[in-house]
């Protein structure tokens, strides 16, 4: 083989680990509540789904079986259980959803730093396409003055500088794998992970194409002492 040992066990691990992540998506145990700050919008002046605009904006944190990531509520109106036991699919996501990932998310979590504010401000701009999905007026109303409770106004404002940016975006996304985590009676929720780097990528074909060797020969062993 033309492959330098150590560059083959290193193939052979990120493809082992890129596929058990795949597959941990698929039985989460534990769904805590995010640890950072919660915030509280009242502006009574907006609407949410056709429901007045009193609600807590919590970003999740979903953990167990090898997953960990931020979530943000993408079913508002389902009561949250903190302890229930999500499953995660992988999911296209609308140009919007997408526009708004590509431009704004790096602004919550920017290499493990997590900006609660902003975070505050993604909710409420997520919550916005989802309603709102063509941005026409009618839906969602987002006013950045008579919020009743301290940085209301400052969110809605960030909101929209966000759906503006998310509205400009021409790009067809890629740098993020979407993911749909639900639970029976609990809320919906959307997390994303980074696409892996093309030599990451290279790395794993050529892993997994190892790991079809090894399997193979094996399975000829079996043969052969059977």
């Amino acid at each position: 083989m033309n492959i330098k040992f150590n560059t083959a066990i290193k193939a052979v691990a990120v493809a082992a680990a890129l596929a058990f992540s795949s597959v941990s998506h698929a039985a989460i145990t534990v769904a805590e509540k995010s640890p950072h700050d919660a915030f509280t919008y009242i502006n009574f002046d907006s609407t949410f789904f056709g429901h007045a605009s009193d609600t807590t904006i919590t970003p999740w944190q979903l953990t167990g079986d090898g997953v960990n990531t931020l979530a943000f509520c993408i079913d508002p109106y389902t009561p949250a259980d903190y302890h229930a036991g999500y499953s995660g699919l992988v999911a296209a996501q609308s140009s919007a959803i997408v526009g708004l990932y590509e431009t704004s998310y790096s602004k919550v979590l920017n290499n493990g730093v997590y900006n609660a504010n902003n975070a505050a401000a993604f909710q409420l701009a997520l919550w916005e396409v989802l309603d709102n999905k063509d941005f026409s007026t009618g839906a969602l109303v987002l006013p950045t003055s008579g919020g009743l409770l301290p940085g209301n106004d400052q969110f809605a404002g960030v909101a929209y500088g966000m759906l503006g940016d998310a509205l400009s975006y021409t790009g067809h996304g890629g740098s993020y794998i979407y993911t749909e985590y639900s639970a029976a009676g609990s809320q919906t929720l959307l997390g994303v992970s980074a696409v892996p780097e093309a030599d990451t990528w290279a790395m794993m074909v050529v892993g997994l194409g190892l790991l079809g060797l090894v399997s193979r020969r094996k399975s000829g062993k079996s043969e052969t002492f059977a």
